[in-house]
């Protein structure tokens, strides 16, 4: 049998030296598929126009799309996504008010016209997946998934919005969305701020040497900020830890014994004596002192001695500035 036609087709070395690049660093692949997914009001859609926004400023983006089938247009207006964000040269945004199609057949016209290298330097955000095809059926959400690697082959980058099931310990629906996506991280609302609110991305699948992210995102300018992940990770309950040895260590330095018996726990708790040592140099440090200068004790860092804890990194490395902390813990 000849299957000499299989030729055009066949694989070749300069096909593979195209390099992993990030359009964020460590977190958005470009030529990738990412899912985020996150309970309802989590922030979902507020990160994905922040993220658009910045991307419209990276010379290596040519242009974002971004098809919202889920909010309704008196929220967008609310939100002043108008005036923030609709008026961007590259951006161009597709609500479901005035599609004439399906969301699935509108991507079908877009891999329909789409051949290699086609959409180099695309954006592609889905809000949300759920209104492309029904979550809970395999079949159509392989033809849906296999929509988007056609486009990813094209040379697009795909960021598609998703939820989580009434717990929030996984994503809702057919686990082709998982196994062919890139990337996928949950997301979490960690605390609301005067200007905005902090999000904490956890990585649930990589294929590139993704990481976890922590981010502020300002909802009245739409800016977004990298924030510090340790803190964003803090729990509740390591949280009322840390403030209660704060308030101690705010007025005199401590052992760890006195700490302990402050707070009236066991001396062998191992949560209290763990927290204390995660925490070192981020909110206290310790030092040999005591009467026989032989015992460690423990000192409040002050607040401009701090390096990270209080500030913010912008995802570009741009200077550093200050965030404020007096959050409301959700």
């Amino acid at each position: 049998m000849n299957l000499d036609f299989l030729n055009e087709f066949k694989l070749k070395n300069k096909d593979l030296n195209e390099k992993l690049e990030f359009l964020i660093p460590d977190f958005l692949v470009k030529k990738a598929i990412t899912i985020i997914y996150a309970n309802g009001g989590s922030g979902k859609s507020y990160l994905s126009a922040a993220i658009s926004k910045t991307l419209c400023k990276d010379t290596r983006v040519k242009s974002i799309v971004y098809v919202d089938m889920d909010n309704p247009l008196n929220v967008l207006n609310e939100r002043g996504f108008g005036e923030l964000i609709l008026n961007e040269s590259k951006f161009t945004y597709i609500h479901r008010s005035s599609l004439k199609t399906s969301a699935y057949e509108l991507l079908e016209m877009i891999e329909g016209k789409g051949v290699a290298g086609s959409y180099e330097g695309v954006l592609f955000v889905l809000d949300s997946l759920r209104n492309f095809a029904d979550i809970d059926n395999d079949t159509k959400m392989m033809s849906l998934m296999s929509l988007l690697m056609n486009l990813r082959e094209c040379g697009a980058t795909i960021m598609a919005l998703h939820h989580s099931t009434k717990d929030g310990r996984a994503f809702k629906g057919s686990n082709h969305i998982r196994n062919s996506s890139d990337c996928m991280y949950f997301l979490q609302k960690v605390a609301n701020l005067e200007q905005g609110f902090e999000v904490l991305l956890s990585v649930q699948k990589e294929r590139a040497g993704i990481k976890d992210q922590a981010f502020f995102i300002n909802t009245k300018t739409l800016n977004i900020k990298n924030t510090d992940l340790q803190n964003a990770k803090i729990s509740d309950k390591e949280e009322a830890f840390i403030d209660k040895v704060l308030k101690l260590l705010n007025e005199k330095s401590l052992s760890t014994s006195e700490i302990l018996s402050a707070l009236d726990v066991s001396r062998s708790d191992n949560f209290s004596r763990n927290t204390l040592e995660k925490f070192k140099g981020v909110f206290w440090e310790s030092e040999l002192g005591g009467e026989n200068g032989r015992t460690f004790v423990w000192k409040s860092l002050k607040a401009d001695n701090k390096d990270s804890n209080d500030k913010e990194l912008s995802l570009f490395g741009d200077e550093l500035w200050n965030l404020t902390l007096q959050a409301k813990k959700i």
